[in-house]
């Protein structure tokens, strides 16, 4: 599909030191060999371009036809001219910034506000050169979502829609839609809270920023995992307040780490801990639930990916056992697609009013379309429909990644989160280099892998650069196989070790799947 570009961000330098062609070609060379601009995507066109910079037909039509022979574009008589589909891998210097007034020093609190903070890895940098496997994780199969049914049940939505569309929805979410997801709720995590308690948000990060700005204040001590999730650690820091970082093992966040005396609000991922993947046990989630009575910590139990679990049914979840201290945080990103930006959450009654007015101070709620949308695909049954078809197929895709990664290390490496979730973390054994080597060396050859500072953690051990980060839904069983051939000659160019004795693989953390019974998982 060809995308348009009509609008470029070209400054041109009329100081007569380089030619005005030279300058534009520069420009566009540079935005598409660091992927601003991808294949097919179409550039403005020579009038636009002449009116837009100020300069001659003929100096625009030399810089195109300039990024022609140098093959970025090609141009099609009569169309226009587009991004080349096969690009060079050189990356060009950037682009000299034109001359602007300095900027005036900012407060020094501004400084420090983002000292600490962690990338978010949403929206990570353009790599150094041409992906064809990308394991980014979060990221659903993007031709799994139910287009010809979300189309059929949009329709009828659009041309009844003149009322609704003339309105603000309410701040707290389509009552249709909380009643749905109540339902589902009840019968996918015996889960049982009243539909008033359900707040519909723009994804789990608003969630996450609601709750830290109703419930942490400046010196407040904050309970997060380590590794954890940054898009909620960063919050705390934000708000000035003490985050305590406690580590996590086989069995979730180690209990008896926390911390004594008051702690305000506590943040865990008990059904795949992000990001090494471990569930956690039932003795570790009454013992966080009685040190959170003991403290008087809230609970936020984000469930961003528990839809998917493979080998067992899941442990019920902390609001469960405790529905007056645990706030509930979901996602429908992992099941549809985070371009929808949709999500809930369940509070406790006493947290639900001040919440859905925080929520309508922000934005006055979320798009009514894709909820109106959304929740007659629950009623219709469409959402289980999907939702079981994406586990079959995720299944599939993990147990290809699965056989890939034994065939490389054997039972020299470890995987934790096999059994829930859409990634798994790769634990490398100690003769092989890190992950960052690991990682560089497979984009080389067109498979990209994360390493947990390219993929949203914050508080990584020490020990966190012997850990590779897969995401597995996007990723088709054959391309993961193919992605999976090409890592291995990766990985015997990395090093030179003696084969393995055995051709299993440690699922640590994982009890469901044990060494050498890969065929067991499906």
């Amino acid at each position: 599909m060809q995308r348009h570009s009509f609008s470029l961000p070209i400054e041109i330098l009329r100081d007569g030191s380089e030619p005005y062609k030279r300058q534009i070609m520069r420009q566009v060379e540079h935005m598409i060999l660091s992927g601003r601009l991808q294949p097919d995507d179409r550039l403005p066109s020579i009038a636009c371009l002449v009116a837009m910079l100020r300069v001659s037909r003929n100096t625009v039509v030399g810089a195109y036809e300039g990024l022609t022979d140098a093959g970025l574009l090609r141009g099609e008589p009569g169309r226009g001219f587009y991004v080349a589909e096969a690009i060079p891998r050189a990356s060009p210097a950037p682009p000299p910034a034109p001359a602007i007034p300095e900027a005036p020093a900012l407060p020094p609190r501004s400084s420090q506000a983002s000292a600490g903070i962690s990338p978010p890895g949403v929206h990570a940098a353009p790599p150094r050169y041409p992906v064809t496997f990308d394991f980014k994780i979060g990221r659903p199969a993007p031709d799994a979502f139910p287009t010809r049914r979300w189309a059929m049940l949009s329709n009828p939505l659009l041309r009844q829609m003149r009322h609704a569309i003339s309105e603000y929805p309410p701040a707290e979410g389509l009552w249709g839609l909380r009643m749905q997801i109540a339902d589902y709720l009840a019968a996918t995590r015996a889960l049982a809270v009243d539909p008033t308690q359900i707040l519909i948000v723009a994804g789990v990060q608003e969630a996450l920023h609601l709750l830290a700005a109703h419930l942490v204040h400046h010196g407040d001590r904050v309970v997060v995992e380590s590794p954890g999730y940054a898009g909620f650690c960063n919050l705390p820091h934000l708000r000035h307040a003490v985050r305590i970082a406690v580590p996590v093992d086989a069995d979730g966040l180690c209990t008896h780490a926390l911390p004594h005396g008051p702690v305000q609000l506590a943040y865990t991922t008990p059904s795949h801990q992000y990001p090494l993947g471990y569930t956690m046990s039932m003795d570790r989630r009454r013992a966080l639930l009685d040190w959170a009575a003991q403290v008087g910590a809230c609970v936020i139990e984000d469930d961003y990916d528990g839809d998917f679990a493979y080998d067992s049914a899941p442990p019920p979840p902390l609001m469960a056992l405790d529905p007056s201290r645990v706030v509930y945080v979901g996602s429908f990103s992992k099941v549809l697609g985070p371009g929808l930006r949709l999500g809930y959450m369940v509070c406790p009654p006493w947290l639900t009013d001040a919440i859905a007015r925080r929520k309508a101070l922000l934005n006055h709620g979320c798009p009514w379309l894709e909820q109106a949308v959304l929740a007659r695909l629950f009623e219709y049954g469409d959402y289980s429909r999907h939702l079981y078809r994406l586990r079959r197929r995720y299944r599939e895709q993990r147990d290809a990644l699965l056989s890939g990664l034994r065939d490389i290390w054997g039972a020299h490496c470890q995987i934790s989160g096999a059994g829930t979730g859409m990634h798994v973390a790769l634990h490398l054994p100690p003769d092989t280099p890190d992950a960052t080597s690991i990682a560089n060396r497979a984009l080389a050859q067109g498979v990209r892998l994360y390493t947990m500072e390219e993929a949203a953690c914050a508080h990584i051990p020490a020990t966190g650069n012997r850990v590779l980060l897969l995401g597995y839904a996007s990723q088709n069983v054959a391309q993961i196989r193919e992605a999976m051939s090409r890592l291995m000659l990766t990985v015997a160019g990395c090093h030179a070790r003696q084969p393995a004795s055995s051709t299993s693989v440690s699922l640590a953390g994982d009890a469901s799947v044990r060494p050498g019974h890969r065929a067991e998982m499906a």
